[in-house]
């Protein structure tokens, strides 16, 4: 194997691995196996859990969760993120594990709240959890300046446009947050955004 395979999702949280892919001009392939396809033994295999996004290296190893794949390409790719053993590394690595750990959740939590109680307390667990992401929106309004990382772009910029792809009420995510906005806008606007949004295949 000569080139990273990634394992996707239409729209998922495998875009953020095609946006750091195509940012660092790395050659891949990408599959979007079904929900039947990742119930298979095969993929199990590379992910015991059965979820993407996962990445098979060009030496012919297989990472799995998001994170763990992120990290990879920015210690092994230049250009993804600020030099190690510096504050704006420092800073890369909070804001990212903050996305991760939190935001992330919160819309998990609301376009899978059945997972996390019974049905009487869905639209309470969908509600709470999108308050608490908008509270942490209203924080980053405060950080953006105008990325992440100040006038850096970096990887963690492309997982907070990924993630705020999943709102399910985007003019109301951007009401109040001037920087917020003016990030999206020209995150959107990015060549790597539009070429693979414009890549991905239709939901199933």
């Amino acid at each position: 194997m000569t080139k990273y395979t990634l394992y996707g999702r239409s729209g998922a949280g495998s875009l953020i691995v095609e946006f750091l892919l195509t940012q660092a001009n790395i050659t891949y392939d990408v599959e979007y196996p079904d929900d039947e396809a990742r119930k298979s033994d095969a993929f199990r295999a590379l992910n015991p859990l059965g979820r993407i996004p996962v990445l098979i290296t060009p030496e012919g190893h297989a990472i799995y969760e998001t994170m763990a794949i992120v990290y990879h390409l920015v210690d092994r790719h230049d250009g993804l993120a600020p030099a190690a053993g510096t504050a704006e590394r420092d800073r890369f690595n909070q804001f990212l594990a903050l996305m991760a750990t939190s935001i992330y959740p919160g819309y998990h939590r609301q376009h899978h709240n059945y997972q996390y109680g019974g049905t009487d307390s869905l639209d309470d667990i969908r509600q709470t959890a999108k308050a608490f992401n908008y509270r942490l929106f209203d924080y980053l309004e405060t950080e953006l300046s105008p990325y992440i990382c100040g006038k850096t772009l970096s990887a963690a910029d492309f997982y907070l446009y990924m993630l705020h792809r999943w709102d399910t009420d985007k003019t109301a995510l951007r009401e109040g947050r001037p920087n917020l906005t003016h990030f999206l806008e020209v995150m959107r606007a990015h060549p790597v955004v539009e070429q693979v949004l414009a890549s991905q295949p239709p939901r199933k």
